[in-house]
């Protein structure tokens, strides 16, 4: 019964009406005014135009507008100028509250670097191929006497050889140093009368290979050893990248007549008393200024008479 009476008595529903009106009052001044006033619901805050905007300009725009912002440098776009905004986000026009992030895509100052694959002693093709994958051109090719044919010899940047993993400047062009390839039908050297050191410079400077080495006699100073006989001969048409074998001794001239008459009858299909070797040899022998043992030189001037063509040669008379 009580509790009845108790709704209607006039200060209960003045009591209720009092709590409804602080509650308002709250609500009210919380959501619509404190809030509001707090998130700067009433300041809205257009974005500019920031696109090719030079950097710095674009960040003293956002920071006026008491923006603040997030740089992120993507891959160098030739078609903008360096250190420009490429794009940005949220896009122009749109309204954001009072330190609002906004996201700029900067262009960098140039291309990123790139590094030298490794191409020598791959082919041309493949090494153009993984030059245009490393972001390089090339620019010159060199050719260079070698037996490997096309191949990459060696790699230039602005006249300095340059190796493996060499830092370069993107889309930087190269020269590259190529391989000729061997010729055919190329003259060998003459070698009779030299020494196995500059018989080998010279077989290895005319792009040919080293043969096998046949040593006539004893050896008591290796350089002392001369070529007196070379296969294929002097002057004779022949590949490159091919052996010439060499035969030497420390013997004299006249020592190795017989020597050079047999190999004349193995590989040029003389008669016995045919050499022209062997005159050669002496010839160039004496003009090189090696000196022939006195008594050997001496019984060969004594026993020796001048030559006389025939049809095979030169004939020695003994």
């Amino acid at each position: 019964m009580n509790f009845f009476k108790t709704f209607i008595k006039w200060q209960f529903w003045v009591s209720l009406m009092l709590m409804g009106l602080i509650c308002f009052g709250a609500y009210h001044f919380i959501f619509k005014i404190w809030l509001q006033s707090y998130t700067n619901q009433n300041q809205e805050i257009e974005i500019p135009d920031l696109k090719s905007m030079e950097l710095s300009m674009a960040l003293k725009t956002l920071e006026d507008l008491k923006l603040t912002y997030e740089i992120d440098s993507v891959r160098f776009d030739s078609s903008y100028a360096p250190h420009t905004v490429i794009d940005f986000f949220p896009e122009k026009g749109f309204k954001v509250k009072e330190g609002r992030r906004i996201f700029i895509k900067a262009n960098p100052l140039g291309w990123s670097p790139t590094t030298l694959p490794d191409i020598v002693g791959k082919s041309k093709r493949l090494a153009f191929t993984q030059l245009k994958l490393a972001g390089l051109e090339v620019g010159d090719t060199i050719y260079k006497t070698d037996i490997a044919k096309d191949a990459v010899l060696g790699v230039i940047f602005k006249g300095k050889q340059i190796s493996l993993g060499t830092e370069l400047p993107r889309f930087s062009k190269v020269d590259l140093v190529l391989g000729k390839g061997i010729e055919y039908g190329v003259k060998t050297p003459d070698l009779l009368g030299l020494t196995l050191d500059e018989a080998r410079s010279s077989i290895f400077s005319n792009q040919f290979e080293n043969g096998r080495i046949n040593i006539e006699g004893t050896v008591t100073d290796s350089s002392k050893l001369m070529v007196f006989y070379q296969y294929p001969l002097p002057e004779d048409n022949y590949d490159q990248g091919l052996p010439i074998d060499l035969w030497l001794s420390q013997k004299s001239a006249a020592e190795l007549k017989d020597n050079i008459r047999a190999l004349d009858i193995q590989f040029r299909n003389y008669g016995p008393n045919d050499s022209l070797s062997a005159a050669k040899f002496e010839e160039e022998f004496n003009l090189k200024g090696k000196d022939l043992p006195q008594n050997t030189q001496d019984t060969e001037n004594e026993n020796r008479e001048i030559p006389k063509e025939e049809p095979g040669g030169v004939e020695f008379v003994d």
